[in-house]
């Protein structure tokens, strides 16, 4: 006689990502922020000079315009208004205020703007606004170096850095005061930064170099963390461990602060911003280039699995509880991806013997886990492949007054913009060149650095 040995239910937790929600409206994303208050700001660059700020609904709260006039703010030399052009922003501790930065500015005496492959110390300086997240209001302004990019707020709260790409340095702002008290030379091109909770250290990745440079903050000498990473971009830390994307490696690296190893992790190409969810333990990548996020389990530095996103995933940021991936596209829009806990259930009975268990291909228990690219793809517009021209696309907008804004904005920098309805219901800011993809190379990074947008190459149909 058999006796038969039921096993428990056996449980198969996986985390997946579902879209749940695409924002379009007259926007052109470069980053986002959460405040702590589940309210998220979108800085819009100088194409819509403006920050929008959106509930945890969805909903477009306010839009808040970049202009100000600096005497108000007691830059008396400063004549009229400036316009400015809105790159990151860092909240405070509180949720009260954002801390916003500018690319340039424009107006009346700002007449030699920095860029993105502009190096040197006698480009105009910008200024990061200090913005009031219940009155909407930019209530100061403070004078930074040229081509400020990246925010950080001290843990302590008594420290604003901003990284300030052109001009090779970042500053020190002391937030009693609102004035900037430091500028500390890190080399071309610094970009992201992380503070360690003790508020003593902060780390700069030098986007113009290959080292991520570590900053005293008590005494401000600097010292090279690490060298021979390529193009390092953003920074995230966890106790004792920096994560860095590295631009121009397809790769993140994690660097142990108490002993200096690093070990790298290739995630996808171009990957840029981060955010990390110390409550799951996972961090989450922009790849920029493949159109997804990477999806890194810190328990292993292992991608655990990738989200497929719309084009040119640039900016991302979580909701509270670290459940809900914010992500803003620089083709024209905010994806939100949304995490659940897919518990799947199987029951099987096994006898002791002598019956033999086949092993299904069906089974569960002995399935891979599933690439949720394939759950979350959201379809792309598609090239027409019939009476075809080359362009090089600068913008994808499903609001079509969002593509006639920004060809105002890019023909007024003289720059020959057409736009060209797709049958995806698409509209593109497209500008033509010749039908090769490879000579087309020089010109997207022309136009690139004329404009700030990476365009990319594609065949069009009139």
């Amino acid at each position: 006689m058999l006796l038969a040995l039921l096993l428990p239910v056996i449980i198969i937790a996986q985390t997946i990502y579902k879209p749940v929600k695409i924002i379009y409206g007259n926007i052109s994303p470069k980053s986002i922020c959460n405040n702590g208050k589940n309210m998220f700001f979108v800085q819009n660059m100088m194409y819509h000079h403006s920050i929008t700020m959106y509930d945890s609904s969805f909903n477009l709260v306010s839009t808040i315009s970049d202009k100000v006039t600096p005497s108000q703010y007691g830059y008396k030399k400063i004549k009229g208004s400036l316009n400015g052009s809105p790159v990151e922003s860092a909240a405070t501790k509180d949720g009260k205020y954002i801390w916003a930065s500018n690319y340039f500015m424009s107006g009346e005496g700002f007449s030699n703007p920095g860029c993105d492959t502009c190096f040197g110390k006698n480009y105009d300086s910008s200024f990061v606004y200090k913005i009031n997240t219940y009155s909407h209001i930019i209530e100061n302004i403070v004078k930074v170096g040229s081509v400020p990019k990246y925010l950080a707020i001290t843990p302590d709260q008594k420290k604003l850095l901003v990284s300030n790409w052109s001009s090779g340095d970042v500053s020190i702002i002391d937030l009693s005061t609102e004035k900037e008290i430091k500028r500390i030379n890190t080399g071309p091109a610094p970009r992201g930064i992380a503070c360690d909770s003790a508020s003593t250290f902060a780390y700069i990745a030098v986007m113009g170099s290959s080292k991520i440079v570590k900053v005293n903050l008590l005494n401000y000498e600097t010292e090279t963390l690490v060298s021979g990473v390529m193009n390092p971009r953003h920074l995230c830390i966890d106790r004792n461990y920096l994560y860095a994307s590295l631009n121009g490696e397809q790769a993140i690296c994690r660097i142990n602060l108490a002993d200096g190893i690093m070990n790298k992790l290739n995630v996808g190409k171009a990957p840029r911003s981060m955010v990390l969810s110390p409550l799951y333990h996972t961090l989450f990548v922009d790849c920029y280039n493949d159109s997804k996020i990477a999806v890194v389990d810190l328990a292993t530095f292992k991608i655990a699995t990738t989200i497929k996103t719309n084009s040119y995933p640039i900016g991302i940021c979580l909701n509270n509880n670290n459940k809900q991936i914010w992500v803003t596209c620089y083709t024209g829009n905010i994806e939100v991806f949304a995490a659940e806990d897919s518990k799947e259930k199987r029951t099987e009975s096994l006898a002791v013997a002598p019956i033999k268990v086949k092993k299904k291909a069906d089974s569960l228990a002995l399935q891979p886990k599933k690439n949720i690219a394939s759950i979350v793809s959201i379809e792309k517009p598609a090239e027409p492949k019939e009476q075809a021209k080359g362009y090089i696309v600068l913008g994808s907008f499903k609001v079509k007054e969002n593509a006639v804004g920004l060809k105002k904005t890019l023909l007024e920098k003289g720059i020959a913009i057409e736009l060209v309805n797709t049958n995806k219901g698409y509209t593109y800011c497209a500008y033509r060149v010749k039908e090769n993809k490879e000579e087309s190379e020089k010109e997207i990074n022309r136009l690139e650095a004329l404009t700030g947008i990476k365009g990319w190459y594609s065949i069009l149909q009139l």
